[in-house]
């Protein structure tokens, strides 16, 4: 996400999973993106019911926008303690709303 500290990137991975992953209704295509979005809504309740926040920010408590949060962050290790807790959770929450639809 270019550590800009704005949405998470393992949310906008599932995002992007979820578009993928809906029926192209050609003859109806803002169907898709209705569909797209409710799950990407439901995502977002689930997500934020486990981690309290779908921002990066939020979820990591550093700036990773500014050199020094960036630093702050790594020196803590939290790349490697925290971010694949989160990737884990996001595609496990994917695949639960993909099996419903």
């Amino acid at each position: 996400m270019g550590h800009t500290g704005s949405v998470c990137g393992a949310v906008t991975g599932a995002y992007m999973a979820l578009g993928l992953a809906n029926k192209n209704y050609k003859d109806n295509p803002r169907q898709n993106i209705d569909k797209t979005y409710a799950l990407m809504t439901e995502f977002n309740r689930k997500f934020t019911e486990l981690h309290g926040s779908t921002n990066c920010t939020q979820l990591l408590g550093y700036d990773l926008s500014k050199p020094e949060g960036m630093k702050a962050a790594a020196d803590a290790k939290i790349f490697i303690t925290a971010c694949p807790v989160f990737v884990s959770d996001a595609v496990k929450i994917v695949e639960e709303l993909l099996k419903l639809t």
